[in-house]
């Protein structure tokens, strides 16, 4: 697939600098599998790796100066981070958090703040699937004026355009130094953990 995608680009192997993947944060198994692929060709072309987290890439694609980017965790959580667009380039505000909605809600707005975003919201988007998965926090953001892009993904070509800024500024590994991105060492709840989070949903 990766050699077809090439070609049609008028493309090679050969004309590679570096691998771009897509770090996480995000689901367990598809980090594991996304890493362990991009490192399969880091070492079979001799290539470094650079490695882009899902809500740099959220960012990217936002088309905003401000963006919030929140992806759902599960287990009741939600991923999240801003970014500020500098000549095209996603800065983050803030490191990745792994937090409860309504804690979420208020980190996010708190980075809205320090974003310069405060008077004008017109500015800033936020972005991810955490909208649509936990409305509530969907509706407080568009409450503050903010357009809320609930169906995005990150794309490849938004993971590629961030890669490139960070090759360029020195910062790939080597592929036996790539890595998925955790926010958080539990990847699932308990039995009783499950029927807790059962029960306060069916209690809503």
């Amino acid at each position: 697939m990766a050699r077809r995608l090439l070609s049609e680009a008028g493309l090679g192997f050969a004309d590679l600098d570096a691998i771009g993947f897509d770090s996480g944060p995000g689901t367990f198994t598809g980090l594991r599998i996304g890493c362990g692929i991009a490192q399969g060709l880091g070492f079979a072309l001799d290539l470094p790796l650079v490695p882009v987290s899902s809500l740099e890439a959220l960012a990217q694609q936002s088309g905003a100066s401000l963006a919030l980017a929140a992806i759902d965790a599960r287990m009741n959580e939600v991923y999240c981070s801003a970014y500020r667009m500098v000549d095209g380039d996603p800065r983050p505000l803030d490191p990745v958090r792994v937090l409860p909605p309504a804690a979420a809600l208020g980190h996010l707005l708190d980075c809205l703040e320090r974003g310069g975003e405060r008077a004008d919201p017109g500015g800033a988007v936020a972005i991810g699937d955490t909208a649509s998965r936990h409305p509530e926090l969907g509706e407080a953001l568009r409450g503050r004026g903010l357009r809320v892009i609930d169906d995005a993904w990150p794309r490849a070509d938004a993971v590629a355009e961030v890669a490139a800024l960070r090759f360029a500024q020195g910062r790939a590994v080597p592929a036996s130094e790539a890595a998925p991105l955790y926010v958080r060492d539990k990847v699932a709840l308990d039995v009783a953990e499950q029927q807790r989070l059962r029960q306060a949903r069916d209690s809503r």
